[in-house]
């Protein structure tokens, strides 16, 4: 009963996770440039024909798609799809929240930053207020569905072989903080 219990929490994370990620990926190869990394990597999976033809369906739209959606929800996902992998069913929440809340004030000063030297076309990006807020939200709804999952089951358990556990979900941690790197690298990285 616990192992059956156990993998559809698992496959509730994976579900988060991946739909939000995917989503923000969609919103870049519908309505970004196409110099984009993700773009680049359909053109080398020879998909780019299929997602033309999607993009000239879904351009008819764009004028009734605000900004914030197309240039901003994609970071917002991305940190909230990051904070699910590193905080959902986690014995040791609190140090993951850590871990969370030190990626998330990087990503606000790292806007703010952007705000003095950054720009349309840079590297390092455009200062917008939308991202402030889709950062913040993303970041807000993961801490609190890890928050709730931990206080219902790990909250006021005790923990046997609790350094060996530490010490893995330190691994997997560290794991994600790689990976979502990476992935939050990739739209900034053109040909």
């Amino acid at each position: 009963m616990k192992k059956v219990f156990m993998e559809k929490r698992l496959l509730n994370k994976i579900v988060l996770v991946l739909f939000s990620f995917s989503l923000g990926v969609i919103i870049y190869l519908l309505f970004r440039s196409r110099k984009l990394f993700y773009y680049k990597f359909i053109e080398v999976a020879h998909l780019n024909y299929l997602v033309e033809d999607i993009r000239k369906s879904v351009w008819v739209y764009r004028k009734y798609i605000p900004n914030w959606i197309i240039y901003s929800l994609p970071d917002g996902l991305w940190i909230f799809s990051f904070g699910v992998a590193m905080l959902h069913n986690r014995i040791f929440y609190k140090t993951a929240q850590k871990v969370f809340n030190i990626i998330f004030f990087f990503m606000i000063g790292l806007e703010f930053f952007q705000n003095s030297y950054g720009g349309h076309g840079t590297f390092i990006g455009t200062y917008d207020f939308a991202d402030l807020l889709c950062f913040t939200i993303g970041f807000l709804l993961a801490s609190t569905i890890g928050y709730i999952n931990w206080s219902r089951d790990y909250k006021n358990k005790n923990i046997l072989n609790e350094s060996k556990i530490y010490r893995k979900e330190i691994k997997k941690n560290l794991m994600i903080v790689i990976v979502f790197t990476i992935l939050g690298l990739l739209p900034a990285l053109v040909k």
